[in-house]
């Protein structure tokens, strides 16, 4: 390898790819001015007639129709085409310096069928390819009209009435919703705000510490107190009656609230508290 051949390759490819770029840059232009040459056409059309440019394309993410035209003639899908060379219509066949060019007709065919899926009425929706030039040019490409700048407002308006003002305005109407769902961007929300712990703090649990039960100490303190006194006052079978006592009610106070009870438990509790108080009575005796 000769010194800066690399160099020279990278150069070169550079140069080609930086040459395709232009003439693709260059097709896009002339496409696009060819639209804006057709849509200055069709603003010739008389009242009652709606122009609808660069809409989506019902059914297909990255595609347009350069130009939807309804009117008491019916809906056409205008294709816009600025080509070059000699144009011509033989044998219902689309020509372009000699050479047969189908997939625009059947480019302008889909794009019919596609608008005709979204209008309320039924087989009235028609292709049509229209050429940037001044000379009249007038054909059928089997269903598709071919037509150019200087003539597509009178063929359309020959096409006989079949739309009513009402029925222009619905076909308009879905159309322009067709176009609008297509292309309006779906609406994001804001994510929700962090939360503590990834927990909600609705569901979040709030834990107090137990409290302590500081009753039975002081009951305990007072039982021993008591007892003491009665010993003192007089005699043990009298200080373990008064115990007795004593402890039930300092139990009782403490233990939660007794639930409703029937007149029959209230009598078993009053016999049993007889019963345990005579057995009381009766322990120091035998003892």
């Amino acid at each position: 390898m000769s010194a800066g051949e690399s160099a020279f390759d990278v150069a070169r490819r550079q140069r080609e790819k930086a040459a395709r770029l232009q003439r693709s840059a260059d097709l896009w232009e002339r496409g696009a001015a060819g639209e804006v040459e057709v849509a200055r056409a069709l603003a010739q059309l008389p009242p009652g007639w709606t122009v609808l440019h660069d809409l989506a394309w019902p059914g297909r993410q990255r595609a347009n129709l350069d130009h939807v035209v309804i009117g008491p003639g019916g809906v056409f899908v205008v294709d816009a085409k600025n080509w070059s060379g000699r144009i011509e219509v033989s044998n219902q066949v689309l020509m372009q310096n000699g050479r047969m060019r189908e997939p625009a007709v059947a480019s302008a065919a889909e794009a019919a069928i596609a608008v005709q899926s979204v209008v309320p009425v039924a087989n009235l929706c028609m292709g049509v390819l229209c050429f940037v030039r001044d000379e009249p040019l007038t054909g059928w490409a089997r269903d598709v009209m071919v037509c150019s700048t200087s003539n597509v407002v009178a063929m359309l308006t020959s096409r006989p009435a079949v739309l009513s003002p009402t029925d222009v305005q619905r076909c308009v109407d879905a159309v322009r919703r067709a176009a609008g769902a297509r292309t309006q961007a779906p609406v994001r929300r804001p994510p929700a705000p962090p939360t503590t712990w990834g927990v909600p703090p609705t569901d979040r649990t709030v834990r107090s510490r137990p409290r302590r039960r500081r009753g039975r100490p002081v009951a305990a303190l007072v039982v021993g107190v008591l007892m003491v006194g009665a010993l003192a006052s007089g005699g043990l079978q009298r200080a373990s009656e008064w115990f007795g006592e004593q402890l039930v009610t300092v139990v009782s106070s403490e233990a939660p609230a007794p639930t409703p009870t029937t007149p029959v438990d209230e009598q078993q509790q009053r016999d049993k508290k007889q019963r345990d108080k005579k057995q009381r009575q009766q322990r120091p005796a035998n003892g």
